[in-house]
């Protein structure tokens, strides 16, 4: 019960956090059956919640065991279907009782159920797979070797990509992937135990890799996303595909390696180009304006339907902003000062806000029933969701307008700047497109 509640209200709290949340492969989950899901860890709480909320099946997933010390923290973590695991680095005291750990998830693949796997052990906010952990695989083989092989037992590998996992209104792209068979080690498993573990993990760790935009070098990861907002408009437009976001994950892979080519192979043209691209980049940031704006030869202001959309919804604008201010705010304030490692950002963010807004919401249609009747104070509690949201996006609406009739004013009185802006950028984009012609010649 507690778990389905939770799992409901992250739901829409993933919905309001996230300025777009695209899925794909979802049909790829099996319906029946034990399934163990795999996936990358680059965000502490909110890659587990992310997946949790939309997998339709209930998740079982492997924790920290050292949060489970306290009687009351560890009767929660159950009910939401948290299994402790112990590390030599953090309870080394604790290892022994891995051993009951890995019997209860053989347990539960008996009893047909899934489990939520981070294979790399930690979760770092970077674009990276480090390395795998034989964990999934032992589970696995396992407890189908237990069973005769007969569990059929598959497991899930899911990339999660986040153009930023610390701010709000950022975007991420859920990536399913085929599930691989464990029964099709078998034979490999039985001749050679430790080597049947390392060709499933290796299975595991290439389909990982297939579903990440993966950046391996560091040092590569700034121009990689000046080229993205540079380049990928472009590429899209000559891509026939629909869908935004698992196009931009296609192209954001090709420009890694691209850039990752063009590094070993060409290592000054590279940082020339990466030169011109952060100047003008920061060209555009002094003039407070987007690259989007320049890309474009026109810019639409609809001035007349935009007034129009302001000036209807602005009564339901202000019901948003007055009902939903003190809790944005304060979670905000409060996220700034509780100290959490950088991969736990996000997802303090969310959860904190999910629990400051339910509790200010709860306050918020008491009072207004208090005053007027039960009834309408329900109905008032379930509307402060939708006018949040409409909030939310009016500003966005506003904001973009705003910044486009400062750009239309700024080409009205400094109109060669913008030609050179656009001029600038013509040549970098026929330079990208001259490297990814050299690039797709090395590849054929």
């Amino acid at each position: 019960m507690l778990y389905k509640l939770f799992k409901w209200l992250f739901y829409f709290t993933t919905k309001a956090y996230f300025r777009s949340l695209y899925i794909q492969g979802k049909h790829l989950v099996p319906k029946k059956g034990p399934v163990l899901f795999v996936a990358n860890h680059s965000s502490a709480f909110m890659d587990p919640i992310l997946l949790a909320v939309h997998i339709q099946r209930s998740l079982y997933f492997l924790a920290r065991g050292d949060v489970f010390k306290n009687k009351i923290a560890s009767a929660l973590f159950n009910k939401l279907h948290m299994i402790p695991v112990y590390k030599p680095d953090v309870s080394p005291d604790d290892m022994h009782k891995n051993e009951a750990v890995f019997e209860k998830c053989y347990e539960h693949l008996e009893n047909q159920k899934t489990i939520l796997l981070f294979p790399e052990g930690v979760s770092k906010t970077e674009r990276r797979l480090r390395k795998i952990k034989t964990g999934v695989a032992r589970i696995a083989l396992e407890a189908e070797h237990k069973n005769n092989f007969e569990l059929k037992t598959t497991i899930v590998p899911i990339g999660i990509n986040y153009s930023n996992t610390h701010h709000f209104k950022s975007d991420v792209f859920v990536n399913f992937g085929p599930p691989i068979d464990v029964n099709s080690f078998q034979e490999s498993y039985l001749n050679n135990p430790k080597e049947g573990v390392l060709e499933l993990t290796n299975a595991v760790k290439e389909a990982l890799e297939g579903r990440m935009v993966i950046v391996e070098d560091d040092r590569l990861d700034k121009i990689i996303k000046q080229i993205e907002i540079l380049y990928r408009s472009k590429l899209r437009d000559e891509n026939s595909q629909r869908d935004k976001a698992p196009q931009d994950f296609y192209l954001s892979k090709d420009i890694v390696k691209a850039v990752s080519y063009f590094s070993k192979t060409d290592p000054k043209k590279l940082a020339t180009f990466e030169t011109k691209i952060t100047q003008y980049l920061a060209h555009l940031k002094k003039l407070k304006i987007r690259d989007t704006q320049v890309r474009s030869s026109k810019t639409k202001l609809n001035l007349l339907s935009r007034m129009l959309y302001f000036i209807i919804g602005f009564p339901s604008f202000m019901l948003g902003y007055l009902t939903n201010i003190i809790p944005y705010k304060l979670t905000a304030f409060l996220s700034s000062k509780i100290l959490v490692r950088k991969d736990f950002i996000g997802s303090l963010k969310l959860a904190l806000g999910m629990f400051i807004f339910l509790f200010i919401y709860l306050i918020e249609a008491s009072l207004f029933g208090a005053y007027t009747s039960t009834i309408w104070g329900v109905i008032f509690f379930v509307f402060l969701y939708p006018f949040g949201l409409f909030t939310i996006n009016y500003r966005k609406e506003y904001y973009l307008t705003r910044g486009n009739l400062k750009y239309l004013l700024l080409f009205m009185r400094k109109g060669t700047i913008i030609d050179e802006l656009k001029s600038t950028r013509a040549a970098l984009v026929a330079e990208l497109e001259e490297s990814k012609e050299t690039y797709l010649k090395t590849i054929a």
